[in-house]
């Protein structure tokens, strides 16, 4: 008996806990102060096409200068490398075929991409090939969670969806 007293008693709380009273919303509240200036900028190069490599040991390189490429986004934000494939068919970097691998890095003010291969020996000159640079801000990276920043088309639509809503707030 004590067993469906204690039952009872526990379903009557769950029953009356669960229950929501609705009406009309209550009066706005009043305007928080203004938060820190968001940076909602994404920068995206123009496809540009490199043919004259650097060499050094077994390594082709090509250096860019880029004030795109500040500390805030060194120290917070993406900076992506796509290299084309043909019409409209990007590849994230690293991009590797074979035992040759195209990587890069990026820095304060610059980026660099290298071409070698996994096993040391000296690639086959990489010849012209294209690619674009994305500088994509901390707030817009937190602002899309769900992006596969290594999809050049989500990162494009990501892109696309924060220059309309910048846009739209000028």
């Amino acid at each position: 008996m004590k067993k469906i007293i204690l039952l009872l008693l526990a379903s009557s709380v769950f029953i009356f806990t669960g229950c929501v009273k609705t009406g009309p919303p209550g009066p706005q509240g009043s305007q928080g102060p203004q938060g820190p200036q968001g940076n909602a900028n994404v920068i995206g190069s123009d496809p540009f096409t490199v043919s004259s490599w650097s060499k050094t040991g077994n390594t082709y390189y090509a250096d860019f200068s880029s004030p795109d490429i500040t500390t805030a986004i060194v120290d917070n934000g993406i900076v992506s490398v796509f290299k084309s494939y043909g019409a409209n068919e990007w590849s994230p970097l690293p991009d590797i075929s074979g035992k040759t691998s195209t990587v890069f890095n990026f820095y304060d003010n610059g980026f660099s991409i290298y071409v070698q291969n996994s096993d040391g020996t000296e690639p086959l000159f990489p010849g012209a090939v294209t690619f674009r640079m994305v500088v994509i801000s901390s707030s817009l990276r937190q602002a899309n969670p769900n992006t596969d920043w290594n999809n050049y088309k989500e990162t494009m639509a990501a892109i696309h969806n924060a220059n309309v809503a910048n846009s739209s707030v000028q």
